[in-house]
């Protein structure tokens, strides 16, 4: 035993280790700078830039001399800093800018400690604010990494626009910040008609991205094992056969698929778990065109119905994911089917694409935080 008044030599080497490993795990706090306009993930940027933060305040401006110079109009010349306060964390506050700063979409009004993963809104620009060990820091980096390779391989198996002829089909991708199951395609059949579908798998994450591709890489195909392409209720019960949950992962899937026959102008139809596409005629309101059919893998061996409605010269036909419509506004309040609707029968802007049109008219009514779900808008034309 050790002489009365000095350390034990063990509880010693044992106190000098846990000192090591806590500077070692030292907490870091860092700003990463979302690159505006990113084209591959939407509201969920490539992070271009990654800022510290410590006890000397990070200055947010649109001029030189702030640390992060964000050259953008809505910017004001000093518009907000970051610092780290000992024994709290990291503080934002505004300093009096013009369009406000925003946390996970509330306007800053007061000195506001922040959580790791919080979101700054400064003008157009979005920063993601981490904490946490370099190493928690790093590997959420390679997180991210992976979940943009992921979507660049849902973007890929995706249908190129038809700009021109009869029937001419465009569209918008927008993936949430974890990636949904969304997915969408159309092609021509070997006689003539037209098939197009739209699906969301159940869940967020990589496993409902890649459930989705496979779906749709099946889907792509001119001839489907057991099912012909043009019978709807026939290709949902074959898609029921191939990916019951219990061999997925426990994920099932919605899905709208629709054959046009050009011949008679008439579209057959058939929904599982899924909400209407709604046809739109010259002059007439939009038109929901909807079956009732349990959602896909769920349950075995059961039947499903179709519909066969007509398609006059001129309309189009409006296909999208629930997170186009299931999002909070800026007051607080989730919206709904019943506010997204009237967009459908709103005029078309002048050298605007309809589906970019209805996906800003979305992000208006919406908070400016990341939507929670993708969002998938197409959008095809009968001539």
């Amino acid at each position: 035993m050790p002489p009365a008044g000095e350390p034990d030599s063990d509880a010693t080497m044992t106190f000098r280790s846990s000192t090591a490993a806590l500077a070692a795990a030292r907490v870091e706090h860092v700003l990463m700078l979302a690159e505006p306009g990113h084209p591959v993930s939407g509201d969920r940027r490539l992070l271009a830039q990654r800022h510290p933060i410590g006890e000397t305040p990070l200055r947010i401006g649109r001029i030189a001399g702030n640390d992060v110079v964000l050259a953008t109009p809505e910017v004001s010349r000093s518009h907000c800093m970051v610092v780290v306060e000992p024994g709290r964390g990291a503080v934002l506050t505004d300093l009096g800018s013009t369009n406000g700063t925003f946390v996970d979409g509330r306007r800053v009004t007061a000195p506001t400690l922040l959580a790791d993963h919080n979101l700054l809104a400064v003008g157009s620009h979005t920063l993601l604010y981490r904490r946490g060990t370099a190493e928690q820091i790093a590997r959420a980096a390679t997180l991210e990494g992976e979940m943009e390779r992921a979507v660049r391989y849902v973007r890929a198996v995706l249908p190129e626009p038809i700009r021109s002829g009869p029937i001419r089909a465009d569209w918008t991708f927008l993936p949430s910040e974890s990636l949904g199951g969304d997915g969408f395609g159309y092609h021509r059949l070997r006689d003539g008609r037209f098939a197009l579908w739209l699906l969301d798998v159940v869940g967020h994450g990589i496993g409902s991205a890649l459930l989705a591709v496979s779906v749709m890489n099946l889907l792509r195909q001119s001839e489907l094992p057991g099912a012909d392409p043009g019978a709807p209720a026939a290709v949902l019960m074959m898609l029921n056969a191939l990916f019951p949950m219990d061999r997925h992962g426990g994920l099932c899937f919605s899905i709208w698929y629709g054959v046009f026959d050009p011949a008679g102008r008439t579209l057959h139809h058939a929904a599982a778990g899924q909400h209407p596409a709604f046809l739109v005629a010259p002059g007439e309101a939009p038109r929901p065109l909807v079956t009732r059919n349990m959602l896909l893998g769920s349950v075995p061996e059961i039947n499903f119905r179709s519909a066969v409605d007509a398609v006059p010269a001129g309309s189009r036909l409006y296909l999208f994911s629930d997170g186009a419509f299931e999002v909070t506004g800026a007051d607080g309040r989730q919206r709904g089917l019943a506010e997204f609707q009237p967009l459908l029968a709103a005029r078309a802007e002048p050298g605007v694409a309809e589906p970019e049109r209805l996906l800003r008219a979305v992000r208006a009514a919406a908070a400016p935080v990341p939507f929670d779900d993708d969002v998938s808008l197409l959008v095809v034309e009968f001539d």
